[in-house]
């Protein structure tokens, strides 16, 4: 691939991505037509995805490749508990999980053992998205929900003083990653792959929901 390898995946995967953004809850959040419960159980569900992308690039912080893309300060779980049990309480242990979110916790899971650096397709996926868009999306929320910070962790980066300064550095990264021509072709897929996972969870919470 003699092309600049970030914009081989922002070119490949441009579809995937608008679907993710424009479908299902996704869009009713942005829509302002959801509810701060159903909310509450979309950021429970994301909480067992990156707790599970999370735990599992951390078993590999020794890898040469992996090592670079262990950023704990973008890391999201912890804060997506905080928010999930804010805004739903005691309600938070009878919430059913998406099959599709048990489903993308497996790959996760898999991947972790057959072929780490997938982790890092996973991981740019969700983290990028939190940053370009997580913004936009917090004061969506705060005009439509009225939800108090307290229950909005997900979308402070308090230990990134400069969140385009990490975004280049991550992209730049990405595009230096060590990866045959092989490898490239599976990350890739991997990355559409994260996009249909998410694109999942947003439609079934959508069927289960409403």
């Amino acid at each position: 691939m003699d092309m600049n390898f970030l914009k081989v995946i922002q070119q490949s995967t441009k579809k995937l991505h608008d679907m993710a953004e424009n479908t299902g809850f996704i869009k009713r959040l942005v829509d302002g037509n959801a509810t701060v419960e159903s909310y509450g159980e979309y950021i429970y569900n994301l909480y067992f995805v990156y707790k599970a992308i999370e735990e599992n690039l951390e078993k590999h912080k020794n890898d040469i490749v992996l090592k670079e893309f262990i950023t704990p300060e973008v890391f999201r779980a912890e804060s997506l508990l905080k928010d999930s049990k804010f805004l739903l309480g005691y309600e938070l242990d009878s919430v059913e999980i998406c099959d599709s979110t048990r489903v993308f916790v497996d790959r996760l899971e898999e991947i972790s053992q057959i072929n780490p650096k997938l982790l890092v397709a996973h991981a740019y996926t969700r983290y990028l998205a939190d940053l370009f868009g997580g913004r936009t999306i917090f004061k969506i929320i705060k005009d439509n929900y009225d939800i108090h910070n307290d229950g909005l962790n997900y979308y402070m980066f308090d230990e990134i003083p400069d969140l385009k300064a990490f975004v280049m550095d991550y992209h730049k990264k990405l595009d230096l990653i060590d990866l045959n021509d092989d490898e490239k072709v599976k990350f890739l897929n991997e990355i559409s792959l994260s996009y249909v996972f998410n694109i999942s969870i947003s439609n079934e919470l959508e069927y289960m929901k409403f």
